[in-house]
């Protein structure tokens, strides 16, 4: 499957037409219509664009593959102050981290 398929099969999921994305990203339909005749993807600077429009995201329309979301607001949350940590801190945190599930693997083990 390429763009576009993903594309005009993202469209019919979300209930939305051809004309509503190309009026959404400022082309003609008529672009739209030729993309998918010639087999052609999207000029770069509309993929954003057509990203936002179909709530999707860019890794998805290129390649099909979603990359793993943060699942719970906690895991957010940690991220959030993992990335605000200069790069040495965030190394110890690393280490402590893998310390702390470490100690309660054996903690399991050991019940």
């Amino acid at each position: 499957m390429d763009i576009m398929d993903r594309i005009t099969e993202r469209l019919k999921e979300i209930n939305r037409t051809q004309a509503d994305i190309c009026n959404y990203i400022g082309i003609n339909y008529s672009v739209f219509t030729t993309w998918k005749k010639r087999g052609t993807e999207p000029p770069t600077k509309y993929l954003i664009k057509i990203c936002e429009f179909l709530n999707l995201s860019l890794n998805y329309l290129l390649t099909g593959e979603e990359k793993p979301e943060i699942s719970t607001e906690k895991e957010q949350e940690m991220l959030n102050l993992f990335r605000r940590l200069p790069n040495d801190e965030q190394s110890k945190l690393i280490g402590r981290t893998e310390l702390l599930v470490e100690m309660n693997t054996n903690k399991s083990a050991d019940t």
